[in-house]
């Protein structure tokens, strides 16, 4: 099975490097560009920069999918890498429109809701139906319509919690890329060449990113939050005899955490919680120490405690308090008043 990863992580890193090197003249073909705030706003790149990252990990994982319904046989069905590749397009596809046409939240959101909706009523595999935490002895049901619902808010609510900590250069890929090896883990061995050829993909794209030289975009933000979200839930419905639910939480736990409390600041300030601001932790890092100097300390938010309840099976739920703490502290170190400069 070793050839294989190898293969598809070799591929995705070359369709990416690709994108990376076509960046510019792919995103003033399509459209594709970022231009900074002359006025000072939100965007503070220093110039136009393409939008193309995501249509680099998006093919890499529609490549994968491939592969893997050339290849896998019976362990991984066409249906489910079917419903895969077509949602991840699908999600790419809003998320580009966004970037486009600058879409209402309302429409993004109606858009994205029809493409995960098809994917979860169809694919019982993409669908949770069912919870056991650690420490718990009987599964927590939530069959036919309350399970659809269930699985439909984590979507959205990770597809939003994506699209608003991709703010700096590195933080959501190199999260990704984390998370990336995190389901190299737990998924299947068939379903690894995938994750290899999304994981090769990205590790490109961070250079690239760290470089400037090209952003996610929205339809990368979509892209990655369908294919993760996806592939979450099918390594849970495949493996819960092994892990429990805590696990896959603490994944993602990082900028969840962080889109939680943006909702409940915004909304106790009379705001809407999708209005835009700089009040994520991104901006308040990057006003403290600019950047990228915190990226690292982000990432080892991610990478350690998820690495730890590997190695120590049945402790996830102790490392995602932990995780909030931590996360936590790092806000207050980047927020105290007698530490913060100005950007």
């Amino acid at each position: 099975m070793l050839l294989p990863v190898i293969l598809m992580a070799l591929s995705g890193a070359l369709i990416a490097f690709v994108v990376g090197i076509f960046a510019m003249p792919l995103g003033k073909r399509f459209g594709l560009m970022d231009e900074p705030d002359l006025a000072g706003g939100r965007k503070l790149h220093a110039a136009a920069t393409p939008l193309v990252g995501g249509l680099a990990v998006v093919l890499a994982a529609i490549l994968g999918a491939l592969f893997l319904l050339q290849t896998a046989g019976d362990d991984v069905q066409p249906r489910v890498l079917l419903w895969f590749v077509s949602t991840v397009a699908g999600m790419f596809i809003v998320g580009t429109m966004d970037d486009k046409l600058e879409l209402s939240a309302s429409t993004r959101l109606a858009f994205a809701s029809a493409v995960l909706m098809a994917a979860i009523s169809q694919v019982p595999d993409f669908a949770v139906s069912f919870l056991l935490f650690s420490g718990q002895s009987e599964l927590v049901l939530m069959q036919g319509l309350l399970g659809v619902g269930f699985t439909l808010l984590c979507f959205v609510g990770f597809l939003n919690a994506v699209n608003m900590a991709d703010g700096k250069n590195g933080l959501v890929i190199g999260q990704a890329l984390i998370w990336s090896v995190v389901l190299f883990v737990r998924l299947p061995a068939a379903a690894t060449p995938l994750i290899a050829a999304i994981a090769g993909a990205l590790a490109v794209l961070f250079v690239f990113n760290m470089r400037g030289k090209l952003f996610l975009g929205d339809g990368g933000s979509y892209g990655l939050s369908a294919m993760f979200g996806l592939l979450a839930i099918y390594a849970w419905n495949q493996g819960f005899a092994d892990m429990r639910a805590d696990d896959i939480a603490l994944i993602f736990a990082v900028p969840v955490f962080d889109t939680l409390r943006l909702i409940v600041h915004r909304m106790a300030r009379g705001k809407s919680p999708f209005t835009p601001g700089r009040d994520h932790l991104h901006h308040y890092l990057y006003t403290r120490w600019g950047w990228p100097a915190p990226l690292g300390w982000v990432l080892a938010l991610v990478a350690i405690p998820n690495a730890a309840a590997i190695l120590m099976p049945g402790t996830a739920l102790v490392w995602l308090g932990l995780t909030f703490l931590a996360y936590l502290a790092l806000l207050w170190a980047a927020t105290n008043p007698a530490r913060a400069r100005t950007a």
